[in-house]
């Protein structure tokens, strides 16, 4: 059985309402680019970089990711991961919704403890910073 664990990080810069997944990233720009190296590129990752994450997702899904060519030629994703790129980029437009209302939410609740540092001016606070 898989579980699915989701966290969220904090960003200085606006943030979409996708959830982020490293083997989407990887699916997605193999696809748009049509090779490993092109999609190395694209990443700014290294060739083999990216052949041993795509091989690292098809030993944990226990899966064929790409149909493997001739060193140097196009790789192409297999029905079944192209699949999976659809029916993820679905989940993602009918999860938008609701992922912009967790945003909402964990952020109301961040506002909460912001800009709540205090400083003490006791003689003991003094003190114990000499």
């Amino acid at each position: 059985m898989r579980y699915i664990a989701i966290e969220y990080k904090y960003s200085d810069k606006p943030t979409g309402t996708q959830l982020g997944h490293p083997l989407v990233e990887l699916l997605e720009s193999l696809q748009s680019q049509g090779s490993i190296g092109e999609a190395a590129k694209h990443l700014g990752r290294s060739y083999r970089h990216v052949w041993g994450e795509l091989k690292f997702w098809e030993l944990q899904l226990d899966a064929n990711l790409v149909v493997w060519g001739q060193s140097g030629k196009a790789a192409e994703l297999t029905v079944e991961a192209k699949h999976y790129l659809k029916a993820m980029r679905q989940s993602q437009k009918e999860l938008s919704a609701q992922i912009l209302q967790i945003k909402k939410q964990v952020l109301k609740n961040t506002k909460l403890i912001e800009k709540s540092r205090t400083f003490t001016t006791s003689a003991s606070a003094v003190g114990s910073l000499r």
